[in-house]
């Protein structure tokens, strides 16, 4: 028996992985949740063995189904077929917002084959880890909001008008997006003002780990958030849109007891010849407030 076949040493070598790794037994209860998993998601081991994996913490997918369907689907297709499946999903960190993953499950045998359980595993997006270390950097230079701990009004002014620029000389377009959750008022009057900032937090980061590396996200005014879209036209501009819409409907947030789930709308703008930041602006503000009309939760898209 070789030494690599100790429990004791598979056990710190998973341990040891940045990878998110947890075991599902055919209980449907979750056995094993590795430091990677806990470094990512932020929940806590004791926290997480023995709840079931049905229960909406971290089990939220994307597509047509509902999000926990989908992820059961995925669970259930393992323990069926005894094949690996593949699939997206956003999981839901302990403060709230979603991380966007690829989670990959696969079945777990016992020695005469019988699956006992399936082991699931996901990585952190690069785009993540790579802004953590940006984020920390930033900060320092006062280039961030202190309530979300996104980019801030005037740095994101100054990326806007970057932008802008590159679209002026090589036509390259740029579009934005202004996004405001929905029923500000009703949650500050009904949770106060510290429920407000934890929302705040909540969908600033959940928002930030659904866009592309080259994106970029920022609080622009004390009500909304600005997210600007290089290389993206007004054909693209509405997928990008549902996608953080729906990532934002998957954002919980618990406080004092209630767990309060919100949503969003979205104005976008894509740039136009003679554009200023200001006037790229005013386009999706006006988009943005004819979304709000409508009851929130939509997309719409200024066409002028």
């Amino acid at each position: 028996m070789s030494e690599f076949d100790d429990p004791v040493v598979l056990r710190n070598f998973i341990e040891g992985l940045q990878t998110g790794v947890y075991l599902v037994g055919k209980d449907g209860k979750i056995h094993f949740w590795s430091d990677g998993a806990q470094r990512i998601l932020g929940h806590k081991r004791q926290d997480i063995l023995g709840r079931a994996a049905r229960e909406d913490l971290f089990a939220h997918a994307e597509g047509n189904q509902t999000a926990i369907e989908e992820a059961l689907g995925a669970l259930s297709a393992v323990f069926r077929d005894g094949r690996p499946v593949t699939t997206d999903v956003s999981l839901r960190h302990k403060d709230g917002h979603r991380i966007r993953v690829v989670l990959r499950a696969v079945p777990i045998r016992s020695g005469d084959g019988e699956i006992i359980g399936v082991a699931e595993s996901f990585d952190e997006p690069f785009s993540n880890s790579t802004w953590e270390r940006r984020r920390t950097k930033l900060a320092g230079y006062h280039c961030l909001d202190e309530v979300t701990g996104v980019h801030n009004h005037a740095i994101t002014q100054s990326h806007l008008r970057e932008n802008l620029a590159i679209f002026a000389e090589y036509r390259i377009p740029v579009s934005i997006l202004a996004i405001q959750i929905d029923q500000l008022e009703h949650f500050r009057t009904t949770y106060g003002p510290g429920a407000l900032a934890a929302i705040f937090r909540a969908v600033a980061q959940t928002l930030d780990t659904s866009l592309r590396p080259t994106d970029f996200l920022g609080r622009y005014t004390e009500q909304y958030f600005l997210a600007i879209l290089p290389e993206c036209s007004d054909s693209d501009i509405a997928k990008v849109a549902e996608r953080m819409k729906k990532m934002v409907t998957y954002a919980e947030i618990k406080w004092w007891g209630d767990d309060l789930s919100v949503t969003a709308s979205f104005g976008g703008a894509t740039s136009q010849k003679g554009d200023t930041v200001e006037s790229l602006v005013e386009r999706a503000e006006k988009s943005l407030a004819d979304s709000i009309a409508v009851g929130g939760n939509c997309f719409e898209l200024c066409t002028e």
